[in-house]
């Protein structure tokens, strides 16, 4: 990772740390992005692994947002998802998803995929089985619409 990066991901544990609530032991965010969404989901749990409150999240979008183009990669893409785990004393893990499907729930649009690869292209060889067939299903969504304007 690169310094600013590295600078990028610290400013987000500090952020993350930040809206912990009192008593936590391990404070843990999941990302899930796309050029066009975000998804976010946060827990909190106290040294005997309870629940330990709701964590603040201030807005953080556009970080990760900046995060994602800086760590696109020529030809691989970008992450598609995150995972920030922050342990009480302790150096943050964090890891991410170029590859595998993030597993959105909701599901976006396929089309959703089409624009984030538009965003952060990709070389052929790095475009995952479950990227393509969803790229292909938003193009035949496409053309399916297309048609069915020019039968009006």
């Amino acid at each position: 990772m690169d310094p600013r990066t590295a600078t990028r991901v610290a400013e987000l544990c500090t952020r993350l740390e930040a809206g912990a609530p009192v008593g936590w032991n391990r404070v843990t965010l999941d990302v899930w992005a796309n050029v066009m969404a975000y998804e976010l989901a946060s827990s909190a749990k106290d040294g005997e692994g309870r629940f330990a409150g709701e964590v603040r999240l201030a807005e953080i979008t556009d970080q990760l947002q900046e995060l994602r183009e800086e760590m696109y990669e020529e030809g691989r893409g970008t992450w598609l998802s995150a995972r920030f785990t922050l342990h009480r004393e302790a150096e943050p893990e964090v890891t991410f998803n170029y590859d595998e499907n993030p597993n959105w729930s909701p599901e976006l649009h396929p089309m959703m995929f089409v624009r984030d690869l538009e965003a952060f292209p990709r070389t052929d060889e790095h475009v995952p089985d479950w990227l393509r067939e969803l790229v292909e299903r938003a193009l035949e969504l496409q053309r399916a619409h297309e048609a069915s304007l020019a039968d009006q």
